[in-house]
């Protein structure tokens, strides 16, 4: 007897056409468009159920017949459709959360078997939460559509996170006396028909006003055009800052955090531009540039195109100017939950990554559409599987993934939340389909280093520096205040292409840090001067520190994302073979 989700016999079974109907549309998901083998997988066994073929829906079939294994394929050996069985109930709970929360059927995959449950669905909007989900972290999941959202019992999840929020925030920021933040007296837009109820500040991004000063009117023009240059540059950056370009009339009226005024001036036969980026509450001077062109060179505007990109890319950029002054101006909580959460990819620091955390779910509970958090949510879940920090329960990449799809869902033009995408399905083991969102990250903002420092250290992660390491040597020339991540990929693309020169380069700006990607490098530069007391210290410490490493280093490494080809190499380099057995 099927029973509907609500607990109630259903009025009937869903008709073959009806399975059939919700099986395209479970095909044409985000989720599920551009994985071949798990829509593969989902066709082959909804059809030979309804075929009445059910008892010959095993796992030599699956693969087969679905995955085209041949003939003499071994399920006990190879355990492809236990693996697949296991992502597709993980994307079949993600779809029925998201896009198929109302759909009339749902399909699924037993745990323990392949053949698929046809459900009918009498109350889409009364659901329980899905059992595939970790039922103690709700956050995590992509946002229920607003009517959804109206229920009581998830305003009373929602007060309960505001209550850890107010805690979090009182621990974290308690010694500043002059904070603009407050604890929103509810965590979610108070229910229909609920009267009293205040609905929550939504959470923002930094706002930055460009302004043109007054100028000659022989240089008017040219400095508008840098000016536009300038801001065409910076709103690619969509999960950092809101650009602002106020007329002359609106200016007073224009609430801005920081104010970029860009002026021109004749010097003699040369031009001088000067920009001047300023803290509106205060009037601090928060950085500020100049450059000069002689009058009389010739140009096609390529020159100043440039120079004003530049310019944006070392304001906007996640380790950037303004990044750098957000972890002190105090202007929010909002902002300095970014700007620790960018910090945390930089630092690798386990107490910092919690409060991050911590921080972003609260600003989600607040906000759900606030897409910037919910791909720095993904990134630091990531980093929960690279780090081994585990402060939520649940697989960290089912959960990176999850936020993942969320922020792509809410900003389809960010940048950001594709390479979010990227991270996730690339260490999920989906590799093209995570090149393919980090190349669509590149795609929509083609200045950010931090999104080709990411693509490009996968390349090199699977043995293609000569795609990877441009993109990494890009991205390094474009960001003073990097991780020492970029130097560690571009220093091991630089030994595999043999530049030695290259290499040695990139090294010196990782020796003195101590992260593991630092530390491996170390160990490997270490190993190529044959100086072994240099060796043993970053070994030593890659032991103490990741025991995972000091047992299976190869293991290690492909919980990272690292071709064997790739890490055979740096296991031989440091003399680690005895441990592996090789």
């Amino acid at each position: 007897m099927v029973m509907s989700e609500t607990g109630a016999e259903a009025a009937e079974t869903p008709s073959p056409d009806a399975v059939r109907a919700q099986l395209a549309r479970v095909l044409g998901s985000d989720i599920f468009r551009g994985a071949n083998q798990l829509a593969a997988f989902l066709t082959y066994v909804v059809e030979q159920t309804l075929a009445g073929r059910a008892g010959e829906v095993k796992g030599y079939t699956i693969a087969v017949e679905a995955f085209g294994r041949p003939a003499e394929f071994d399920p006990q050996s190879d355990p492809i459709v236990r693996v697949e069985a296991g992502r597709l109930r993980k994307a079949l709970g993600l779809y029925y959360a998201t896009d198929g929360v109302d759909d009339p059927v749902r399909i699924d995959i037993p745990v323990g078997a392949y053949v698929p449950v046809f459900l009918c669905r009498t109350t889409p909007s009364a659901l329980a939460p899905l059992p595939d989900m970790p039922a103690a972290w709700p956050e995590i999941a992509p946002p229920p559509r607003r009517r959804v959202l109206d229920r009581w019992w998830w305003l009373l999840v929602a007060l309960a996170l505001a209550l850890a929020v107010m805690l979090v925030g009182r621990t974290l920021w308690s010694s500043r006396t002059d904070s603009v933040w407050q604890a929103p007296a509810t965590a979610r837009p108070a229910a229909k028909g609920q009267a009293g109820a205040a609905a929550p500040e939504p959470a923002r991004l930094p706002v930055v006003s460009v302004v043109v000063a007054e100028t000659d009117p022989p240089l008017e023009d040219v400095t508008r055009a840098f000016a536009r240059h300038v801001i065409d540059t910076m709103a690619r950056f969509d999960d950092i800052v809101v650009v602002k370009t106020p007329d002359a009339a609106a200016r007073a009226a224009v609430s801005a955090d920081y104010v970029l005024t860009v002026a021109a001036s004749r010097v003699g036969p040369a031009i001088e531009g000067v920009a001047r980026l300023s803290a509106s509450r205060d009037g601090r001077v928060v950085w500020a540039s100049s450059t000069e062109r002689r009058d009389d060179q010739p140009g096609d505007g390529t020159e100043m195109r440039e120079i004003a990109q530049r310019l944006a890319i070392r304001l906007a950029q996640p380790f950037g100017i303004i990044h750098a002054d957000l972890r002190h101006a105090g202007l929010s909580l909002d902002m300095e939950c970014l700007a620790l959460a960018l910090n945390v990819r930089r630092t690798l620091k386990a107490a910092e990554h919690v409060a991050a955390l911590d921080c972003l779910e609260g600003i989600i509970a607040r906000d759900p559409d606030f897409h910037p958090a919910w791909s720095q949510l993904a990134m630091l879940t990531v980093n929960e599987h690279l780090g081994g920090f585990q402060p939520r329960p649940g697989l960290a990449l089912d959960r990176a993934l999850a936020a993942a799809v969320t922020a792509v869902r809410l900003a389809p033009s960010s940048a950001r939340a594709h390479q979010a995408m990227m991270e996730a399905q690339y260490l999920r083991g989906t590799v093209e389909e995570g090149l393919k969102a980090g190349r669509e990250a590149m795609a929509r903002n083609p200045f950010d280093p931090d999104v080709m420092a990411d693509l490009g250290a996968r390349y090199v992660q699977l043995g293609r520096p000569g795609e990877g390491l441009p993109l990494l040597e890009k991205a390094i020339s474009l960001s003073e205040g990097r991780p020492a991540w970029y130097d560690f990929y571009a220093y091991l693309g630089a030994i595999m292409v043999g530049d030695g020169r290259k290499a040695e380069a990139h090294a010196a700006m990782f020796r003195s840090e101590d992260g593991p990607l630092s530390l491996i490098g170390r160990a490997m530069v270490a190993a190529e001067a044959r100086d072994q007391a240099e060796l043993d210290t970053p070994l030593a410490l890659l032991r103490q520190r990741i025991p995972l490493f000091g047992t299976d280093p190869g293991l290690y490494f492909r919980r990272r994302g690292f071709a064997p080809s790739v890490y055979e190499r740096i296991i031989a380099m440091v003399g680690l073979q005895n441990i592996t057995g090789k």
